[in-house]
């Protein structure tokens, strides 16, 4: 990706938006493009934290790990295109706590050097009201997903989580959406807090409805508004 690329896409992301376009071109020139393939990880626990990301293509999750014995996944939120990550380095972290692990076939995403991107903010109040809001949306979907796991059943989990990817991935073809590199079931277990045999057991109930059909590689949405 050339500095003309990275700068149109800088300046589609709403955090962004109070800088000039003399500062996103600078932001452009110091980040650093990378591709990478599924289950890769972005950043792991233990890493320096000295890049914000932003994410061009793909889907990735962030997520920690709990202080148990078997090391749990704790999965925090999915991002998709245009989503920024790794922004804690603007409450000062210095050390990820958290890992970002790439859940699609391929994620491409821009990392910008923390000294670059905070000289940025500190010249500019609207740029750290910004921050600000971004940060408190982000622990708001923290919440929400806790919130979900405590009061909603599985079932409702599950199905919900279809709508939001079909929502945000799918591809409408009349009125069928088309949802093409969909994550295996292990995967929406831990993002939805169930386990593996639920999901598949739920979605296999699903598609003796007709609501869906699935193989390893898509899932088809008959008509999402019935599946709501």
């Amino acid at each position: 990706m050339d500095k003309a690329a990275k700068t149109a896409f800088l300046c589609r992301i709403p955090l962004l938006q109070p800088l000039s376009s003399v500062q996103i071109a600078q932001l452009a020139a110091s980040a650093e493009y990378h591709r990478t393939s599924r289950w890769e990880f972005v950043y792991r626990p233990g890493d320096d934290a000295d890049k914000i990301y932003f994410l061009c293509a793909g889907r990735i999750k962030i997520g920690s790990y709990a202080s148990d014995e078997e090391q749990r996944e704790v999965i925090k939120d999915l991002l998709w295109t245009e989503a920024v990550f790794g922004e804690s380095i603007l409450m000062g972290e210095r050390t990820r706590t958290e890992f970002a692990q790439v859940l699609s076939k391929t994620a491409e995403y821009l990392a910008v050097p923390n000294s670059n991107f905070m000289s940025m903010l500190a010249g500019s109040q609207h740029m750290m009201q910004c921050c600000l809001q971004h940060m408190c949306r982000r622990l708001q979907r923290i919440e929400d997903r806790l919130a979900q796991v405590l009061v909603k059943d599985a079932r409702k989990r599950i199905i919900e989580f279809l709508l939001d990817v079909a929502r945000k991935e799918g591809l409408s073809i009349g009125y069928e959406t088309v949802v093409r590199d969909f994550l295996p079931h292990h995967e929406i277990a831990n993002l939805t807090g169930t386990c593996r045999q639920t999901v598949t057991a739920v979605m296999s109930e699903l598609k003796k409805l007709n609501l869906i059909h699935f193989d390893r590689r898509s899932i088809l949405f008959r008509d999402v508004s019935k599946l709501a």
